[in-house]
């Protein structure tokens, strides 16, 4: 049986989510904050949880039937095959905490593994990218398509996550990145540097040992726009995945190149 999803009423929901959430950060920003550190030395803060809270209040309210993976309270996909939102209700939060501008929130849907919509909200700014599959993507009302970069050194964004045998290994991939002439941006949010590509000002970006939440609402953006999202090696890009390659047409086999077949292994043989 084939179902119908009203794309305009979803946005519209995941749109309201991401509003709330902002909000939510924006009230937060300044104050005291409680911060943990989670698995894999990630942190966490009060301000994580509270816009978590505003942006499910939401979707639960609008899609009660859907299922929900968050980062912070419910990370795993409920696996019974209904459409399920996929939501970072702070993606960057040491640029949060530093009092950076480079922190979003992001949220996408998937429908038996297919990214039918996202949206990223960046609080600061009030810039809201989103995407429809099939429709084209947008930062606020203008349509975006990604074109041929210009003249010079192609510009490619990576991540370092918090977790030491992984930032070993990422690290050794800034040094490809270099070596096979990119220059390399670290926006300290997978998101930021997704959004960044969608709109051309960087012409590629890549990470691994990330989260869903991390790649999914991005991907959606960037194919969206015209350019070309994969996983590492140039393997077909899944809502799986924890890792992505998303380039404009012209540099992505250039920098499937440059990041090696796979991820690299830490050194002593360690994944």
């Amino acid at each position: 049986m084939t179902v119908v999803f009203d794309t305009d009423r979803l946005t519209a929901t995941a749109a309201q989510a991401a509003s709330e959430a902002a909000k939510e950060l924006l009230r937060w920003r300044g104050a005291r904050l409680t911060v943990r550190a989670k698995e894999g030395d990630a942190p966490v803060s009060d301000a994580d949880l509270a816009a978590e809270h505003q942006a499910l209040a939401i979707l639960r309210m609008y899609t009660p039937d859907f299922g929900i993976v968050s980062e912070e309270s419910d990370p795993v996909a409920p696996g019974d095959g209904r459409p399920t939102w996929i939501v970072d209700p702070l993606d960057g939060t040491t640029n949060y905490l530093r009092g950076l501008p480079d922190y979003a929130v992001a949220l996408a849907l998937v429908v038996e593994g297919v990214t039918r919509l996202s949206l990223i909200r960046f609080p600061e700014s009030g810039t809201v990218f989103r995407a429809v599959a099939g429709q084209g993507a947008f930062r606020d009302e203008m349509p975006l398509r990604i074109a041929d970069p210009p003249p010079g050194r192609p510009l490619a964004g990576t991540g370092f996550g918090t977790e030491g045998v992984v930032r070993g290994r990422q690290r050794s991939v800034a040094d490809r990145l270099l070596d096979a002439g990119f220059e390399i941006r670290e926006p300290g949010s997978a998101s930021t540097g997704l959004c960044r590509v969608a709109c051309g000002a960087y012409d590629g970006y890549l990470e691994f040992g990330i989260g869903i939440w991390d790649t999914v609402p991005g991907a959606l953006l960037i194919t969206e726009a015209g350019g070309v999202v994969t996983g590492w090696g140039g393997d077909a890009f899944t809502s799986r995945h924890d890792n992505i390659v998303a380039a404009s047409r012209t540099v992505h086999r250039e920098l499937v190149e440059a990041g090696g077949s796979c991820p690299p292994v830490a050194s002593g043989g360690k994944a």
